[in-house]
């Protein structure tokens, strides 16, 4: 008996560590993350208690609406048009959704949940510095795609979407502090925001900043907040109209290449959208398999002649979804993302919820863009936090002892 609890007391001790490595490497290189969730599911597995672990994620609806989805994932193998073997790789790539009611299963602590949000926040605080650091000229490691901005280890899409959401965590720290703590964690705020606006020129994640401000500011002031977003509106038009040579953000020039059709990136969207709805028009109900996409979108590119010919994903997470799992599949990830949002309402402790809210908006807008789900970087940045925040829902009836 000693011995058993000794064990548990270990194999307890190794998840908690595992999943805060796991928060510092969100912004490491994917090989980082992927080991640590790796090692977590293992000694997920090793760790025994299964009755308390099961009866957590049965009744916490979230966790539940993950693995609903997960699942229809997994039977959109068995009639995907791509080949077994390339139907199964894709689906693979959505295994990342079991970290949801797993980490939510086995982190009982307000402890362990301070700790790895925390964490997260100070590896973005360092990843902020080394970015100006680079943008200043200092030599930092460069990413492997060149002409991204000053990003670090992460490409522009991944680096914004996380760094605004760092942001938004840093907004609500400076109104819920108080003296020096309040000036320090907004004058951050400012920095992080000038950071994705001009030093790294990702579009989705400047959009889910401004979404994350958009809400940041009704949640804490209501209708009150309308007259700041006017002043803010009306003092950038007078800048960018007053100094036309002020550094602008690349969202300005979406328009502008739009206009030069599948020669830029809005351009190549825009066709990758409108190809993906005639395909889903094709199997509206449940799709064309999970993995189907690229076995199907080529020869329908190829049909128009198109430069695109090979395409994984839209680059719309909505989009991609019904195009594989149809509109139940659609229904299945809107409702995944609306039981997180509920759950943001019913957590313990009402900075939990703040945050978890703020995860969901950046998703759910980031997932316009891009298709962040099946993104692994994107994809794990989620899935870890969404599992920790999750881990504080209210339960009707309590079954874990608290570790």
């Amino acid at each position: 008996m000693i011995f058993k609890d000794k064990y548990l007391n270990a194999t307890q001790v190794a998840l908690h560590g595992l999943l805060i490595l796991s928060c510092v490497s969100i912004w490491l290189p994917i090989a980082f993350m992927s080991v640590f969730m790796s090692l977590f599911m293992i000694f997920w597995l090793i760790s025994g208690n299964y009755s308390n672990k099961f009866a957590l994620i049965k009744q916490n609806p979230a966790a539940v609406s993950t693995l609903v989805l997960l699942a229809l994932y997994a039977v959109g193998i068995s009639y995907s048009s791509a080949t077994g073997h390339a139907a199964f790789d894709f689906g693979a790539k959505y295994h990342k959704l079991l970290f949801i009611p797993m980490i939510a299963s086995a982190i009982h602590s307000d402890k362990i949940r301070n700790l790895a949000i925390k964490t997260f926040l100070a590896t973005s605080l360092i990843i902020l510095a080394l970015s100006y650091l680079k943008w200043l000229g200092v030599p930092i490691h460069e990413y492997h795609n060149s002409g991204q901005g000053n990003v670090i280890f992460k490409g522009r899409i991944a680096h914004n979407v996380f760094m605004s959401f760092a942001m938004y965590l840093m907004l609500n720290l400076s109104l819920k502090s108080a003296d020096y703590k309040k000036y320090t964690w907004a004058t951050l705020s400012v920095l992080t925001a000038l950071n994705i606006l001009f030093l790294v020129d990702g579009r989705t994640g400047q959009i889910t900043m401004f979404a994350l401000i958009a809400w940041f500011t009704w949640e804490s002031w209501g209708v009150k907040s309308l007259k700041y977003w006017i002043v803010a509106i009306l003092l950038g038009v007078g800048i960018h109209l007053a100094i036309p040579d002020f550094p602008h953000s690349r969202l300005i020039d979406t328009d502008q290449e739009m206009m030069q059709g599948t020669n830029s990136s809005a351009g190549q969207r825009m066709e990758m959208y409108k190809n993906t709805l005639i395909l889903i028009q094709q199997h509206p109900i449940f799709g064309g398999g999970t993995g189907s996409l690229e076995h199907d979108y080529k020869p329908l590119a190829e049909s128009q002649h198109s430069a695109m010919v090979k395409v994984t994903n839209p680059h719309n997470q909505y989009l991609l979804t019904t195009q594989e799992l149809g509109i139940a599949g659609l229904l299945c990830l809107l409702w995944m993302w609306f039981t997180h949002w509920r759950a943001s309402r019913q957590s313990n402790n009402d900075e939990y919820g703040y945050a978890l809210r703020g995860l969901v908006i950046t998703i759910m807008v980031g997932s316009l863009f891009n298709s962040l789900i099946l993104d692994a970087s994107e994809g794990q940045f989620y899935c870890v936090l969404a599992g920790v925040l999750l881990s504080a829902h209210k339960l009707q009836k309590t079954t874990a002892s608290n570790a």
